[in-house]
Protein backbone atom coordinates (compact mmCIF):
# COMPACT_ATOMS: atom_id res chain seq x y z
CA UNK A 1 0.00 0.00 0.00
CA UNK A 2 1.20 3.50 -0.72
CA UNK A 3 1.38 6.41 1.89
CA UNK A 4 -1.61 8.36 2.22
CA UNK A 5 -0.20 11.66 0.62
CA UNK A 6 0.94 9.55 -2.61
CA UNK A 7 -0.34 10.21 -6.12
CA UNK A 8 -0.33 7.64 -8.70
CA UNK A 9 2.86 9.12 -11.51
CA UNK A 10 1.85 9.28 -15.18
CA UNK A 11 4.43 9.18 -17.07
CA UNK A 12 5.42 10.91 -20.11
CA UNK A 13 8.33 8.04 -22.04
CA UNK A 14 10.01 10.80 -24.89
CA UNK A 15 12.79 8.63 -25.87
CA UNK A 16 13.49 6.22 -29.20
CA UNK A 17 12.72 2.68 -29.37
CA UNK A 18 14.33 0.13 -31.67
CA UNK A 19 14.78 0.78 -35.02
CA UNK A 20 18.10 0.85 -34.59
CA UNK A 21 18.32 -1.72 -32.10
CA UNK A 22 20.79 -0.73 -29.79
CA UNK A 23 21.41 -0.97 -25.67
CA UNK A 24 19.78 1.97 -25.21
CA UNK A 25 16.43 1.87 -27.51
CA UNK A 26 15.69 -1.56 -26.45
CA UNK A 27 15.72 -0.92 -22.80
CA UNK A 28 13.13 1.95 -23.35
CA UNK A 29 11.17 -0.48 -25.52
CA UNK A 30 11.41 -3.16 -22.24
CA UNK A 31 10.01 0.23 -20.57
CA UNK A 32 7.41 1.09 -22.17
CA UNK A 33 5.79 -2.15 -22.64
CA UNK A 34 6.44 -3.63 -19.09
CA UNK A 35 6.01 -0.69 -17.04
CA UNK A 36 2.10 -0.75 -16.91
CA UNK A 37 1.81 -4.33 -15.60
CA UNK A 38 3.72 -2.98 -12.67
CA UNK A 39 1.32 -0.37 -12.13
CA UNK A 40 3.20 3.00 -13.62
CA UNK A 41 0.55 4.44 -16.20
CA UNK A 42 2.81 5.48 -19.30
CA UNK A 43 2.32 7.19 -22.75
CA UNK A 44 5.28 7.37 -25.43
CA UNK A 45 6.50 9.46 -27.75
CA UNK A 46 9.09 8.26 -30.00
CA UNK A 47 12.25 10.28 -30.49
CA UNK A 48 12.90 8.53 -33.16
CA UNK A 49 16.78 10.73 -33.90
CA UNK A 50 18.93 7.55 -35.10
CA UNK A 51 18.18 6.11 -38.31
CA UNK A 52 21.07 3.78 -37.83
CA UNK A 53 23.93 2.25 -35.65
CA UNK A 54 26.34 5.02 -37.13
CA UNK A 55 23.93 7.75 -36.62
CA UNK A 56 23.41 7.48 -32.98
CA UNK A 57 24.76 10.51 -31.24
CA UNK A 58 25.41 11.97 -34.12
CA UNK A 59 24.49 15.44 -35.59
CA UNK A 60 22.50 16.74 -38.32
CA UNK A 61 20.34 19.35 -39.48
CA UNK A 62 17.25 16.85 -39.75
CA UNK A 63 17.46 16.09 -36.18
CA UNK A 64 16.30 19.56 -35.72
CA UNK A 65 12.88 19.07 -37.01
CA UNK A 66 12.03 15.75 -35.41
CA UNK A 67 12.90 16.72 -32.21
CA UNK A 68 10.34 19.65 -32.31
CA UNK A 69 7.55 17.31 -33.86
CA UNK A 70 8.39 15.00 -30.99
CA UNK A 71 8.36 17.65 -28.35
CA UNK A 72 4.98 19.12 -29.59
CA UNK A 73 3.72 15.80 -29.22
CA UNK A 74 4.56 15.42 -26.04
CA UNK A 75 3.22 18.04 -25.05
CA UNK A 76 0.17 17.62 -26.41
CA UNK A 77 0.38 13.90 -24.87
CA UNK A 78 0.82 15.76 -21.44
CA UNK A 79 -2.60 17.69 -21.63
CA UNK A 80 -4.28 15.16 -23.05
CA UNK A 81 -3.91 12.26 -21.30
CA UNK A 82 -2.88 14.41 -17.94
CA UNK A 83 0.61 13.01 -17.70
CA UNK A 84 2.66 14.88 -15.11
CA UNK A 85 6.04 13.18 -14.98
CA UNK A 86 8.47 13.57 -17.84
CA UNK A 87 11.10 10.72 -18.75
CA UNK A 88 14.17 11.24 -20.74
CA UNK A 89 17.48 9.82 -21.43
CA UNK A 90 20.26 12.53 -21.45
CA UNK A 91 22.69 12.22 -23.84
CA UNK A 92 26.11 10.90 -24.08
CA UNK A 93 29.34 13.08 -23.64
CA UNK A 94 28.89 14.89 -27.41
CA UNK A 95 28.31 17.83 -27.72
CA UNK A 96 25.59 18.10 -30.52
CA UNK A 97 23.65 15.45 -28.57
CA UNK A 98 23.58 17.77 -25.25
CA UNK A 99 22.23 20.38 -27.44
CA UNK A 100 19.30 18.66 -28.49
CA UNK A 101 19.15 18.01 -24.79
CA UNK A 102 18.86 21.56 -23.85
CA UNK A 103 16.16 22.19 -26.73
CA UNK A 104 13.71 19.40 -25.75
CA UNK A 105 14.39 20.75 -21.61
CA UNK A 106 13.28 24.11 -22.90
CA UNK A 107 10.46 23.34 -24.79
CA UNK A 108 9.10 20.56 -22.70
CA UNK A 109 10.29 20.75 -18.52
CA UNK A 110 8.05 24.00 -18.14
CA UNK A 111 5.17 21.34 -18.96
CA UNK A 112 5.44 19.05 -16.36
CA UNK A 113 5.50 18.68 -12.85
CA UNK A 114 8.29 16.35 -12.16
CA UNK A 115 11.38 15.06 -14.52
CA UNK A 116 12.57 11.43 -14.60
CA UNK A 117 16.55 11.39 -15.96
CA UNK A 118 17.52 7.63 -17.04
CA UNK A 119 21.09 7.48 -17.71
CA UNK A 120 21.52 5.00 -20.59
CA UNK A 121 24.79 6.58 -21.53
CA UNK A 122 27.87 7.63 -19.46
CA UNK A 123 30.25 9.92 -19.94
CA UNK A 124 28.86 13.55 -19.28
CA UNK A 125 29.79 14.75 -15.78
CA UNK A 126 33.29 13.81 -16.62
CA UNK A 127 33.19 16.12 -19.65
CA UNK A 128 31.34 18.60 -17.85
CA UNK A 129 34.08 19.04 -15.45
CA UNK A 130 36.75 18.82 -17.89
CA UNK A 131 36.15 19.85 -21.32
CA UNK A 132 32.74 21.71 -21.42
CA UNK A 133 33.23 25.32 -21.36
CA UNK A 134 31.97 27.70 -18.51
CA UNK A 135 28.19 28.90 -20.53
CA UNK A 136 27.55 24.87 -21.51
CA UNK A 137 28.51 23.75 -17.75
CA UNK A 138 25.63 26.63 -16.77
CA UNK A 139 23.09 25.84 -19.19
CA UNK A 140 23.52 22.33 -18.66
CA UNK A 141 23.01 23.06 -15.16
CA UNK A 142 19.81 25.23 -15.37
CA UNK A 143 17.80 23.08 -17.75
CA UNK A 144 18.75 19.69 -16.95
CA UNK A 145 19.72 20.21 -13.28
CA UNK A 146 17.62 19.25 -10.23
CA UNK A 147 15.32 16.46 -11.89
CA UNK A 148 13.19 14.82 -9.39
CA UNK A 149 14.65 11.16 -9.87
CA UNK A 150 18.06 9.97 -12.13
CA UNK A 151 18.07 6.53 -12.37
CA UNK A 152 21.87 5.02 -12.87
CA UNK A 153 22.22 1.41 -14.07
CA UNK A 154 25.59 0.45 -11.40
CA UNK A 155 27.19 2.60 -8.35
CA UNK A 156 29.61 3.37 -10.93
CA UNK A 157 27.66 5.29 -13.14
CA UNK A 158 26.26 7.98 -10.21
CA UNK A 159 29.24 10.64 -11.21
CA UNK A 160 27.17 11.65 -14.33
CA UNK A 161 23.96 12.30 -12.44
CA UNK A 162 25.63 13.35 -9.51
CA UNK A 163 26.90 16.42 -11.15
CA UNK A 164 23.31 17.74 -12.46
CA UNK A 165 22.20 17.40 -8.06
CA UNK A 166 19.06 15.40 -8.34
CA UNK A 167 16.60 15.40 -5.74
CA UNK A 168 17.28 11.57 -5.77
CA UNK A 169 19.24 8.70 -7.31
CA UNK A 170 18.57 5.35 -7.55
CA UNK A 171 20.34 2.21 -8.87
CA UNK A 172 18.36 0.34 -11.20
CA UNK A 173 20.48 -2.72 -12.98
CA UNK A 174 19.35 -3.53 -16.73
CA UNK A 175 17.59 -6.72 -17.31
CA UNK A 176 16.49 -8.55 -20.23
CA UNK A 177 14.08 -11.31 -21.01
CA UNK A 178 15.01 -14.82 -21.06
CA UNK A 179 16.29 -15.45 -24.10
CA UNK A 180 16.39 -19.24 -24.07
CA UNK A 181 14.40 -20.35 -21.22
CA UNK A 182 15.45 -23.91 -20.14
CA UNK A 183 18.79 -23.87 -21.78
CA UNK A 184 21.44 -26.31 -20.79
CA UNK A 185 25.00 -26.31 -22.88
CA UNK A 186 25.96 -29.31 -24.87
CA UNK A 187 28.78 -30.71 -23.99
CA UNK A 188 31.34 -29.71 -26.53
CA UNK A 189 33.09 -31.97 -29.09
CA UNK A 190 36.54 -33.48 -27.95
CA UNK A 191 39.13 -31.55 -29.89
CA UNK A 192 37.92 -28.77 -31.05
CA UNK A 193 39.30 -24.88 -31.22
CA UNK A 194 37.27 -23.24 -28.15
CA UNK A 195 35.49 -20.30 -29.77
CA UNK A 196 35.26 -17.29 -28.32
CA UNK A 197 32.00 -15.15 -29.43
CA UNK A 198 32.38 -10.66 -29.91
CA UNK A 199 28.92 -9.86 -30.19
CA UNK A 200 28.25 -5.75 -30.63
CA UNK A 201 29.23 -2.67 -32.92
CA UNK A 202 32.30 -3.59 -34.76
CA UNK A 203 34.39 -0.42 -33.75
CA UNK A 204 37.85 -0.23 -31.69
CA UNK A 205 36.17 1.36 -28.96
CA UNK A 206 33.86 -1.57 -28.32
CA UNK A 207 36.93 -4.13 -27.95
CA UNK A 208 36.30 -5.67 -30.96
CA UNK A 209 40.01 -5.66 -32.20
CA UNK A 210 41.31 -6.50 -29.00
CA UNK A 211 38.96 -9.45 -28.85
CA UNK A 212 40.28 -10.99 -32.46
CA UNK A 213 44.07 -10.32 -30.94
CA UNK A 214 43.38 -12.17 -27.73
CA UNK A 215 41.51 -15.02 -29.21
CA UNK A 216 44.51 -15.51 -31.72
CA UNK A 217 47.28 -15.11 -28.92
CA UNK A 218 45.36 -17.31 -26.69
CA UNK A 219 44.70 -19.94 -29.80
CA UNK A 220 40.85 -19.86 -30.06
CA UNK A 221 38.58 -19.32 -32.93
CA UNK A 222 36.61 -16.04 -32.69
CA UNK A 223 33.04 -15.25 -34.18
CA UNK A 224 32.81 -11.27 -34.81
CA UNK A 225 29.04 -10.76 -34.99
CA UNK A 226 27.90 -6.83 -35.27
CA UNK A 227 27.97 -4.41 -38.16
CA UNK A 228 31.37 -3.39 -39.02
CA UNK A 229 30.73 0.96 -40.03
CA UNK A 230 33.87 1.41 -41.23
CA UNK A 231 34.11 0.19 -45.10
CA UNK A 232 38.38 0.52 -44.74
CA UNK A 233 38.33 -1.48 -41.38
CA UNK A 234 35.72 -3.64 -42.68
CA UNK A 235 37.42 -4.93 -45.97
CA UNK A 236 40.21 -5.41 -44.17
CA UNK A 237 39.04 -7.75 -41.59
CA UNK A 238 37.07 -9.91 -44.45
CA UNK A 239 40.59 -10.42 -46.29
CA UNK A 240 41.71 -11.08 -42.51
CA UNK A 241 39.18 -13.74 -42.13
CA UNK A 242 39.29 -15.34 -45.52
CA UNK A 243 43.54 -15.94 -44.72
CA UNK A 244 42.74 -16.96 -41.38
CA UNK A 245 41.28 -20.82 -42.22
CA UNK A 246 38.21 -20.53 -40.23
CA UNK A 247 39.96 -18.93 -36.92
CA UNK A 248 38.26 -15.60 -37.73
CA UNK A 249 34.51 -15.44 -38.90
CA UNK A 250 32.63 -12.28 -39.23
CA UNK A 251 28.62 -13.18 -38.83
CA UNK A 252 27.46 -9.18 -39.34
CA UNK A 253 24.49 -8.25 -37.37
CA UNK A 254 22.78 -11.15 -36.02
CA UNK A 255 19.67 -11.16 -33.93
CA UNK A 256 16.73 -13.97 -33.01
CA UNK A 257 17.38 -17.60 -33.64
CA UNK A 258 20.52 -16.69 -35.35
CA UNK A 259 22.08 -14.78 -32.06
CA UNK A 260 20.77 -17.71 -29.81
CA UNK A 261 22.63 -20.47 -32.35
CA UNK A 262 25.81 -18.16 -31.87
CA UNK A 263 25.55 -17.89 -28.12
CA UNK A 264 24.71 -21.62 -27.72
CA UNK A 265 27.75 -22.78 -30.24
CA UNK A 266 30.25 -20.25 -28.42
CA UNK A 267 32.85 -21.30 -25.39
CA UNK A 268 33.27 -17.54 -23.94
CA UNK A 269 31.82 -13.98 -24.60
CA UNK A 270 34.35 -11.53 -25.35
CA UNK A 271 33.37 -7.97 -24.49
CA UNK A 272 36.58 -5.99 -24.24
CA UNK A 273 34.94 -2.48 -24.57
CA UNK A 274 36.35 1.05 -23.64
CA UNK A 275 33.61 2.73 -25.53
CA UNK A 276 32.99 6.19 -24.11
CA UNK A 277 29.24 6.14 -23.34
CA UNK A 278 29.32 2.42 -22.68
CA UNK A 279 27.04 1.74 -19.15
CA UNK A 280 26.24 -2.16 -18.77
CA UNK A 281 26.49 -4.30 -21.94
CA UNK A 282 23.27 -6.12 -22.62
CA UNK A 283 24.98 -8.92 -24.62
CA UNK A 284 26.88 -9.87 -21.02
CA UNK A 285 23.00 -10.64 -19.53
CA UNK A 286 22.56 -12.80 -22.73
CA UNK A 287 25.94 -14.58 -22.36
CA UNK A 288 24.99 -15.45 -18.77
CA UNK A 289 21.63 -16.61 -19.95
CA UNK A 290 22.67 -19.00 -22.77
CA UNK A 291 25.40 -20.40 -19.18
CA UNK A 292 28.46 -18.84 -20.82
CA UNK A 293 31.83 -17.18 -19.03
CA UNK A 294 32.41 -13.73 -19.97
CA UNK A 295 35.55 -11.78 -20.59
CA UNK A 296 34.78 -8.05 -19.81
CA UNK A 297 36.39 -4.84 -19.15
CA UNK A 298 36.63 -2.86 -15.62
CA UNK A 299 34.98 0.26 -17.34
CA UNK A 300 32.40 2.11 -16.01
CA UNK A 301 29.83 -0.07 -14.50
CA UNK A 302 30.22 -4.06 -17.06
CA UNK A 303 31.75 -5.52 -14.51
CA UNK A 304 29.32 -4.97 -11.78
CA UNK A 305 26.52 -7.33 -11.00
CA UNK A 306 28.63 -10.19 -12.54
CA UNK A 307 29.41 -13.96 -10.91
CA UNK A 308 33.38 -13.07 -9.72
CA UNK A 309 33.65 -16.92 -10.18
CA UNK A 310 32.66 -17.15 -14.12
CA UNK A 311 33.48 -13.52 -15.36
CA UNK A 312 36.97 -12.36 -16.31
CA UNK A 313 37.81 -8.82 -15.87
CA UNK A 314 40.46 -7.45 -17.85
CA UNK A 315 42.09 -3.58 -17.92
CA UNK A 316 40.61 -1.90 -21.20
CA UNK A 317 43.01 -2.06 -24.38
CA UNK A 318 45.01 -5.22 -23.17
CA UNK A 319 44.65 -8.08 -26.33
CA UNK A 320 46.92 -9.84 -24.08
CA UNK A 321 45.27 -10.09 -20.87
CA UNK A 322 42.17 -10.92 -22.90
CA UNK A 323 44.34 -13.71 -23.97
CA UNK A 324 45.25 -14.95 -20.81
CA UNK A 325 41.64 -14.69 -19.98
CA UNK A 326 40.68 -17.16 -22.22
CA UNK A 327 43.11 -19.71 -21.18
CA UNK A 328 42.20 -19.78 -17.53
CA UNK A 329 38.67 -19.66 -18.72
CA UNK A 330 39.87 -22.88 -21.16
CA UNK A 331 41.28 -24.74 -18.16
CA UNK A 332 38.64 -23.96 -15.41
CA UNK A 333 35.63 -25.42 -16.96
CA UNK A 334 32.86 -23.76 -14.69
CA UNK A 335 30.36 -26.13 -13.18
CA UNK A 336 26.96 -26.47 -15.64
CA UNK A 337 24.75 -23.84 -15.43
CA UNK A 338 26.72 -21.37 -12.50
CA UNK A 339 26.73 -18.56 -15.27
CA UNK A 340 22.75 -19.55 -15.73
CA UNK A 341 21.77 -19.23 -12.52
CA UNK A 342 23.42 -15.90 -11.44
CA UNK A 343 21.24 -14.79 -14.59
CA UNK A 344 18.07 -15.84 -13.90
CA UNK A 345 18.95 -14.50 -9.77
CA UNK A 346 20.00 -11.15 -10.91
CA UNK A 347 19.54 -9.56 -14.71
CA UNK A 348 16.04 -10.67 -15.48
CA UNK A 349 13.48 -8.74 -17.11
CA UNK A 350 11.15 -9.10 -14.10
CA UNK A 351 13.35 -7.83 -11.26
CA UNK A 352 14.70 -4.65 -14.07
CA UNK A 353 11.51 -3.68 -14.10
CA UNK A 354 10.07 -4.11 -10.42
CA UNK A 355 13.09 -1.90 -9.43
CA UNK A 356 12.04 0.67 -12.46
CA UNK A 357 8.35 0.68 -10.58
CA UNK A 358 9.79 1.04 -7.27
CA UNK A 359 11.79 4.24 -8.39
CA UNK A 360 9.45 5.66 -9.96
CA UNK A 361 6.30 5.36 -7.88
CA UNK A 362 8.15 6.55 -4.97
CA UNK A 363 8.32 10.03 -6.87
CA UNK A 364 5.70 11.78 -4.40
CA UNK A 365 7.60 10.62 -1.00
CA UNK A 366 9.84 12.51 0.61
CA UNK A 367 13.49 12.92 -1.45
CA UNK A 368 15.99 11.23 1.29
CA UNK A 369 19.62 13.02 1.40
CA UNK A 370 20.66 13.83 -2.11
CA UNK A 371 22.85 11.45 -3.61
CA UNK A 372 21.36 8.83 -1.61
CA UNK A 373 19.65 5.55 -3.72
Amino acid sequence: MFPPHFQAVKLLVLAQTPPPVHGQSVMVHTLVRGLPAHGVELRHVNLRLSRDQADIGRWRWGKLAVVLDACLHAIADRFAHGCDTLYYVPAPAKRGALYRDWMVMLLCRPFFRRLVLHWHAAGLGEWLRARASAPERALTRLLLGRADLAIVLGEGLREDAAALAPRRIAVVPNGIADPCPGFARAVPAAGRAPTALFLGLGIPEKGMLDAIAGAEAAGWRIVVAGDIPDPARAAALHRQAAASGGRLVLAGFIRGEEKHRRLAEADALVFPTYYPAETQGLVVAEALAHDLPVVVTRWRAVAENLPPAHVKVVPPRDPAAVAAALRAIAREEPPAGASRRHFLAHLTLERHLAGLAGAIGGLDRPAPDRGSS
